[in-house]
């Protein structure tokens, strides 16, 4: 109990002992009351762009700089936002307090062909402010492939350009065409390279351009390939019995036969294509006692290139020989020639170290002949004498020198040409070496014949109407041995261009003219006006051209030139042509006019195919507005007069025009006795 009533004494006082303190704490509060200050703040941080900032700055390919200005409220800093680009841009400074600031941003030159790009972030607290840094690209212009080596055919090429840029293409010459455009990721560009018609490589060019950036694109295109057409022989002989004559033809173009005249003795090949091939000519026995020829010229289409065959069939009576000469060793010895004849004949030399051997044959004959030791070291130069019925033939023998004296011979030193070109073809014989020449450029050396020491010149056309004279020369080595061979050529034939009439005098009506022309040459045709013209167009050989000449439905005479032109231009022609204009009409309705003496409008009509004029006769009543006739009122009580004259050129027609004059007035009824009385008076 006792232990009970202390702990609850003590409870008492422990409760007591917390509101006494609790009081005092409260009565010291309420004297020493004390007012802290509030903690400051802390401001957004924030970053701001000076006003009219470009947040998306372009730069050249070169580089340069951009200042950025902004007010920052704390620390900022500045970043690139792609790590790639750190290679090419740059910051300063990459951070620093708050306030104002600025940085700059420093970009490296572009080399590459791309354009680039990269954020620089400014960053404050939360707060980011973006720039976009963008660079132009270097620019660029890549070809594909720059040369093409081409053959002389028509061709298309492709060439590929790379580029970031616009372009130009210009080509060097007209035989380079473009003719499309591929855009793709890159651009194709196709090209046509015309066919070369010329014997000579020849280039151009492609140049792809833009502003200063420039790519050629060379071009090398072979010559076609040299047309090629010899014969193997230009004279082939043949006896009065006729027989098949046969000729190697070398050609690498196709060709035809022309014959220079119609023959009936000899017959032509057909044309044939590209090839080496021979051609057989069946000649008929010429049973008269005159020589006789056949040319045949072979040309190709275009006949840039040609060569011909002359076929001599010997009359009756005719001994055949070889037309070079035989040439013997300085040792005796023998050898043959053969001869063709249909006669008798006697056979017969003029050396007497050069004798005939005994023998016998038919039609073709063998004939044998020994030669003597020739002892000296000169050559020497002897002739078998043919002979029969008048006829004589000579073959020419030579004989080399003992110690082989140097000696050079051609088989023919003399060739008369076409104005058309052909070939000269002879042989060299000799023992020293040798070179050739030629004394003309219209002579070119060609292909060798069929033994080494065949000589073969081609002889272009003579495009003058004058004969022209060259020589080719083979000469020895050493100088000391010359031997020439002429050759003339024909002039062309003279061009004529003739054409009538040289005027014509037409009427207005439409109609055709025709022309006369003789020439022996192509010509073009044209006319100087609208109305006069032809369907002959281009080139042509036509000997009655025509016009069409439309009508001329003007009253003024026309004139107008029809000029004729050879294919060569050197041959001009010229024809007047005059039409006369339509004849002038002029039809004028009505011919005359009646107008009271009030007057009045009156309409009149003009048809005429040329411009006329209107004139009044009196204009201070007789007016004219277009096709009304306009007469004045007449006050006078006279009638009067007068006319619209109309001329059209030399015709003229006139309106004539009669009005009445004003009528007297008539005294009224219930007039006054006086004015009755002045009227009597007047009356």
């Amino acid at each position: 109990m006792d232990i009970l009533f202390r702990w609850g004494k003590m409870h008492y006082m422990q409760k007591a002992l917390f509101v006494l303190l609790s009081m005092v704490l409260v009565a010291c509060g309420e004297k020493e009351k004390v007012n802290l200050p509030d903690e400051p703040e802390t401001p957004a941080a924030t970053i701001t762009l000076a006003e009219g900032t470009d947040t998306n700055p372009l730069l050249d390919t070169s580089g340069g700089t951009v200042t950025l200005h902004f007010t920052a409220t704390a620390d900022w800093k500045a970043t690139v936002g792609n790590i790639r680009a750190v290679g090419w841009i740059t910051i300063s400074p990459a951070s620093g307090k708050a306030g104002e600031a600025s940085v700059t941003i420093s970009v490296a030159a572009n080399n590459g062909t791309d354009e680039r790009s990269a954020s620089v972030f400014l960053e404050c607290g939360d707060t980011r402010e973006t720039i976009v840094v963008s660079q132009k690209q270097k620019d660029a212009l890549i070809v594909s492939q720059q040369n093409y080596e081409l053959s002389a055919g028509e061709a298309d090429i492709e060439v590929e350009v790379e580029a970031n840029v616009t372009f130009e293409v210009e080509v060097s010459d007209t035989w380079i065409e473009q003719i499309s455009t591929r855009s793709l990721e890159k651009s194709v560009l196709a090209f046509r390279i015309l066919a070369n018609d010329g014997y000579n490589k020849r280039s151009g060019s492609i140049v792809i351009s833009s502003g200063e950036l420039r790519e050629t694109v060379h071009i090398y295109q072979e010559g076609k390939e040299k047309e090629v057409l010899l014969l193997s022989d230009d004279l082939v002989e043949v006896g009065a019995g006729g027989g098949t004559v046969d000729v190697q033809l070398q050609s690498s173009v196709s060709y035809i036969c022309k014959p220079e005249a119609e023959y009936t003795w000899v017959s032509e090949p057909a044309s044939r294509a590209v090839s080496t091939h021979t051609l057989h000519f069946e000649v008929q026995p010429n049973d008269t006692y005159d020589e006789r020829e056949a040319r045949f010229i072979f040309v190709n289409e275009t006949e840039s290139v040609s060569d011909t065959l002359t076929i001599r069939q010997y009359a009756v009576n005719e001994i055949l020989v070889p037309s070079e000469p035989v040439v013997c060793e300085a040792d005796a010895g023998t050898f043959s020639i053969e001869i063709n004849t249909n006669i008798s004949y006697d056979v017969k030399t003029d050396v007497n170290w050069l004798k005939q051997v005994a023998s016998r044959g038919l039609k073709q004959f063998t004939l044998y002949f020994s030669v003597e030791e020739n002892t000296e070291t000169a050559m020497r130069e002897g002739n078998i004498i043919v002979t029969g019925n008048g006829v004589e033939r000579t073959v020419k023998v030579l004989q080399k020198g003992k110690e082989e004296a140097p000696y050079l011979f051609v088989s023919q030193d003399y060739f008369d040409v076409q104005a058309g070109g052909g070939t000269v073809r002879f042989t060299v014989k000799g023992n020293v070496p040798y070179r050739v020449s030629a004394g003309a450029d219209w002579m070119t050396r060609t292909l060798s014949g069929d033994a080494e020491e065949e000589i073969v010149f081609t002889i272009l056309p003579n495009e003058s109407t004058t004969s022209r004279e060259a020589t080719i020369t083979v000469t020895s080595e050493d100088g000391s041995l010359i031997r020439t061979v002429r050759v003339v050529q024909e002039g062309k034939e003279e061009l004529i261009l003739n054409v009538s009439p040289s005027s014509f005098s037409l009427t207005n009506d439409s109609q055709t003219l025709t022309l006369s022309v003789e020439t022996n040459t192509r010509y073009r045709l044209s006319s100087s006006a609208f109305w006069l013209s032809s369907n002959m167009t281009g080139v042509g050989e036509w000997k009655n051209p025509t016009f069409t000449v439309s009508a001329n439905e003007s009253t003024t005479s026309r004139e107008a030139t029809i000029t004729v032109t050879s294919e060569d231009g050197s041959l001009v022609r010229t024809v007047r042509v005059v039409q006369e204009g339509e004849a002038v009409y002029l039809e004028v309705s009505p011919s005359s006019i009646s107008a009271a003496s009030e007057g009045g409008r009156f309409a009149f009509t003009v048809n005429s195919n040329t411009q006329y004029t209107l004139t009044s006769s009196d204009t201070g009543w007789i007016n004219i507005e277009e096709n009304i006739i306009v007469v004045a009122a007449n006050t006078s009580t006279s009638q009067r007069k007068g006319s619209v004259t109309v001329r059209a050129e030399e015709l003229v027609r006139v309106i004539e025009i009669t009005q009445d004059g004003k009528k007297e007035e008539t005294p009224s009824a219930g007039g006054s006795t006086e004015d009755f009385t002045e009227n009597e008076e007047d009356w």
